[in-house]
């Protein structure tokens, strides 16, 4: 069972942005920089997806180029298909993105069919 996290409660998918590791849900700082833990402690530890501007480059070229504007499925499909991630984990982590200026999601506020483009 994955571990709760402390601040909002969900399942924690933790989120590695500059150093330190993040929930992906809210953002709370769960892992501290730089924290070190043994091989026993790892195996009780949350997924760990890292969120890296080349890794969104890389997706983006693959998907029709860095200036396209990418349809929110394909997007997910592509970064769980490139991490071995779930889409949920995906959706996480291209939420961290927006939030960190790497991805710009349009529409930012409607209903309309969502898609996103690099920053």
């Amino acid at each position: 069972m994955r571990p709760a996290c402390p601040a909002c409660g969900v399942p924690l998918i933790l989120v590695h942005v500059h150093g330190h590791g993040q929930c992906a849900q809210c953002g709370t700082n769960v892992e501290p920089c730089c924290s070190g833990a043994g091989d026993e402690a790892e195996a009780a530890q949350p997924p760990r997806l890292e969120v890296a501007p080349q890794l969104f480059e890389q997706l983006f070229e693959e998907l029709g180029g860095r200036a396209s504007s990418v349809a929110a499925e394909a997007l997910l499909n592509a970064f769980s298909r490139a991490q071995g991630t779930d889409l949920d984990e995906a959706r996480a982590v291209v939420g961290v993105a927006v939030g960190l200026g790497i991805l710009a999601r349009h529409p930012a506020d409607s209903d309309a069919p969502v898609s996103y483009r690099l920053r």
